[in-house]
């Protein structure tokens, strides 16, 4: 009798275990499928909000505005508006950090951040032909003045204002943007700040890769006339393809005895900032080196 009535109450227990997982089980197959559902329907009606425009006119002050959309052609962005447009789904590479970055990161034994272009970190930027292709170095080359380097390397349509002055002495940022990348544009006011700061040793250009006309009429309330650095216009990508630049904003700095790169990367990334501080450190080394010994 004990043992009939150990098996029936074990069965029990069995049929109650199994219709438990059975109804968590049915639960969480209907939650998935709720999702799935939900994820196509947001996917499917979602638009481009650069594609959405007000149509009609209050003629009578009655009309209500209408939303419709239109085709823009603009290269597909991928990823948060804090990270860079890119135009294809490469991943980013692992580049060794600038040693002025390195005291301002929450582990200070990193030696790399993500780089959405091919790293120059110390070494001299090439010299370009006009097609943009990468120029052979020798012995003789090597010895050439940084701003004459720099001159070789910018590969520029015309300027959208006035041409930077002489680089001979001046550290020289260099960002790469486009007027339809949204992270670029966020970057304009510190552009702008960093060429009112350190203008007397510090050339700041913008190389844009769209026309004059998206520059004069860029998203948003900074137009072309408030960027107050210079600015260059290459709708050929010359100077970002020879530096392997597929993710951007992206900007080097350049010091100015060999127009070596310093400090790369994106600017505005999160954590990984370009800042006034290592801008200031970057400085200060060419200071000493103008020094009397």
């Amino acid at each position: 009798m004990f043992s009939r009535i150990s098996v029936l109450t074990a069965s029990g227990r069995f049929c109650v275990w199994f219709c438990v997982w059975a109804c968590v089980w049915t639960c969480s197959w209907v939650w998935a499928c709720v999702c799935v559902w939900a994820a196509d329907e947001n996917a499917g009606s979602s638009v481009n909000e650069a594609a959405v425009v007000e149509a009609g006119a209050e003629a009578d002050g009655t009309a209500e505005a209408k939303e419709t959309t239109v085709e823009v052609e603009e290269p597909t962005l991928v990823g948060g508006l804090t990270m860079p447009s890119v135009l294809d789904n490469r991943l980013p590479r692992n580049a060794e950090i600038s040693p002025v970055e390195k005291r301002g990161l929450e582990n200070p034994l990193q030696r790399t951040k993500y780089l959405w272009a091919n790293s120059w970190l110390f070494m001299p930027v090439p010299r370009l032909d006009e097609d943009g292709k990468i120029l052979e170095e020798n012995d003789a080359t090597a010895a050439i003045p940084a701003d004459q380097r720099i001159a070789q390397f910018l590969k520029i349509e015309e300027w959208y204002g006035a041409q930077p002055p002489a680089l001979a002495g001046k550290y020289v940022l260099i960002e790469f943007s486009a007027s339809w990348c949204p992270a670029c544009r966020r970057d304009i006011l510190n552009l702008n700040h960093w060429f009112e700061k350190f203008g007397k040793e510090l050339v700041v250009i913008s190389v844009y890769e769209t026309d004059r006309q998206s520059i004069d009429n860029l998203p948003g309330a900074l137009k072309g006339k408030d960027l107050k650095y210079f600015v260059g216009i290459d709708t050929k990508r010359r100077t970002a393809t020879a530096m392997g630049v597929f993710g951007i904003p992206h900007a080097v700095l350049l010091e100015p005895q060999y127009g070596g790169v310093v400090w790369e990367g994106m600017p505005n990334q999160p954590k990984y900032e370009l800042t006034d501080e290592m801008i200031e450190k970057i400085l200060s080394v060419g200071r000493k080196q103008k020094q009397p010994q």
